[in-house]
Order: C-alpha cells, then sequence, then structure tokens
C-alpha cells in the first residue's frame, strides 16, 4: 500500500503527458456507470479541446467478468460499472489485461436490465379490453414494488377521474389507509391505494372495506420487475425533477420480493389489471439520463 502512490508517480513521470484524476465523493449523476464525470471532463475540464471518441477508449477493470474468467483467477468482478461507463458513453472499451498483457477477450455478463430497450409505445394495460376508471363506486388496490411507477400512474390517469388517493407514506401507516378508504366510501367516492401490497393479508384490508361498503375491488399489479424499478429509484436519486422522492433502501425492495404473492381473483378481486412501465420524458436530456445503465 506504501508503495502505490509512488508507482503512480512513475508512470506519470513515464508518460510526460497531462492527467486528470476525477472521484465522485458520493451519489449522484457522477458515480458510475452513469456518466456525470465524463460529462464534466468534455464541457468543463479539457480546456475547450473537443473529445474525439473514436479516438479514445477507456480501460477498467469492473468488467462484469464472471468467476474463474482466466486461468488463475478465481473471483469475479466486483462489479461491471466500468464496462458500463464505457457503453453509456460510446467508448471502446478494455480490460487491464486486455490492454497492457495482451490477453484475449474475457467472458462477460451485462445486467438483465437494460433501459435502452424500453419501449415508450408499448400498451399501458392488460387485458386491453378492460377499462382503468368507472363511475360506479369502487376500490382500486395497487400491487408492486417501490419506484414501479405507481404514484405517477395513479396522479396521471386515475386521480384525475375522482378517486380519492390513499397512500401509507403520506398517512403514515395502513390503519390510517383504511380509515381513509372508508370515508371516502361513505361519502360515495372511489379510492384508489397507492401501497406496495405484496401479499394477501395486506390486500384483504381493502377486499374487506369494499365489501362492507357493497362496492367492487378490483387489483392493479403492476409489473415493473426488481431491477426496472431499481433503475428507476436510482433514476429519482439523478433527475433534477425527482430528487424530492426519497430514496428507497435496498432493503425496502428485498422485503417486497421475499413477501409478494401474486394476486388472485379468489382474493375477492372483481379483475386483475397488469399495468407496465411506460417511460414518458419531456426533453432529450431526461431520456438520455433515464437510458443509461445507473446499477453495476
Amino acid at each position: 500500500m506504501l508503495g502505490y502512490p509512488f508507482a503512480v508517480e512513475d508512470i506519470l513521470a513515464t508518460l510526460q503527458l497531462p492527467v486528470q484524476v476525477f472521484v465522485a465523493s458520493g451519489p449522484g449523476v457522477c458515480r458510475k456507470p452513469v456518466i456525470g464525470m465524463w460529462n464534466h471532463l468534455c464541457e468543463k475540464a479539457n480546456d475547450g479541446v473537443t473529445v474525439d471518441k473514436t479516438q479514445s477508449f477507456y480501460v477498467g477493470d469492473a468488467a462484469g467478468r464472471p468467476e474463474n474468467w482466466a486461468p488463475g483467477k478465481k473471483k469475479k468482478d466486483f462489479s461491471c460499472s466500468d464496462r458500463l461507463f464505457a457503453l453509456n458513453i460510446g467508448l471502446q472499451f478494455h480490460t487491464p489485461e486486455e490492454y497492457f498483457l495482451g490477453w484475449k477477450r474475457a467472458p462477460y455478463s451485462l445486467p438483465d436490465f437494460d433501459p435502452r430497450k424500453l419501449d415508450s409505445t408499448c400498451r399501458l394495460f392488460d387485458p386491453p379490453s378492460a377499462s382503468l376508471t368507472t363511475t360506479k363506486t369502487e376500490v382500486i388496490v395497487a400491487v408492486g414494488y417501490p419506484a414501479a411507477g405507481k404514484s405517477t400512474f395513479f396522479h396521471t390517469h386515475i386521480i384525475p377521474e375522482g378517486y380519492v388517493y390513499v397512500n401509507r407514506d403520506t398517512l403514515g401507516s395502513w390503519q390510517n389507509c383504511v380509515s381513509a378508504c372508508q370515508r371516502a366510501l361513505g361519502e360515495g367516492r372511489s379510492v384508489a391505494v397507492d401501497n406496495t401490497n405484496p401479499d394477501p393479508e395486506s390486500r384483504k384490508r381493502y377486499i374487506d372495506v369494499a365489501k362492507a361498503a357493497g362496492v367492487s375491488c378490483r387489483c392493479f399489479l403492476f409489473t415493473a420487475s426488481l431491477e426496472q424499478a431499481k433503475h428507476n429509484n436510482r433514476f429519482r436519486e439523478m433527475a433534477p425533477s425527482d430528487r424530492k422522492n426519497a430514496k428507497v433502501n435496498d432493503m425496502v425492495f428485498h422485503s417486497y420480493k421475499k413477501h409478494f404473492v401474486g394476486p388472485v381473483l379468489s382474493e375477492g378481486f372483481s379483475e386483475i389489471l397488469q399495468i407496465h412501465f411506460v417511460p414518458y420524458f419531456t426533453d432529450r436530456q431526461t431520456e438520455s439520463l433515464f437510458r443509461q445503465f445507473s446499477e453495476g
């Protein structure tokens, strides 16, 4: 460890080239694999010299290589953030072994979720013959990961139709949510319950309230995967318009996954709709940020 700085100094002295060091000191757009540091270099820290991507490349050891990717190399890479960083930018990528030692390309894997492939024109819900809202009084119960797009969906498509919005984040407990449902139904108003509701027990509370009021209860199952939801969560952390949203801890995601039991009609639902995450962007800069790999 003591010799490491001197080795770096020796390399710099040998290269005889200007070198800059950028360090991300916290989360946000400058944390790899998101390209905030690259943008800072290009826009503010390169003395006005335009970077030619075709003549540039990136070397990194966080390359997504599996266990035993080479003889004598038993550990898998700790992440894929370097390779994804280069991919987000559009640079050639090499591992240190490939570039400096001439080793042949090692196997690697990219994350299962690829934000570049999300379709902004796909269908919003299934079955397509269903209606999102009705003029009859009802209860809609959401089921889905945190950051799966539930709140945005409800405020865009459901609440403007006069439904009362019930959410544990604002009301503080499921007991308060149940009470809010009862009050709204007593006034003849429909209710949209925007909680994760992963299991039959959590959903039964609202099914029972609907039954007691003599109205139907539908389930909206948000189909975003764990990886999609975590990407959305990371995007919220970075996007200026979404920074007011608190970041969801990883434990919350995995708790939902652990307790999740898929909803079925026999629980007492009159209908189950699948709600798909369909990204919508107000400008190209926001879309560009969303389309970047955000988890290494």
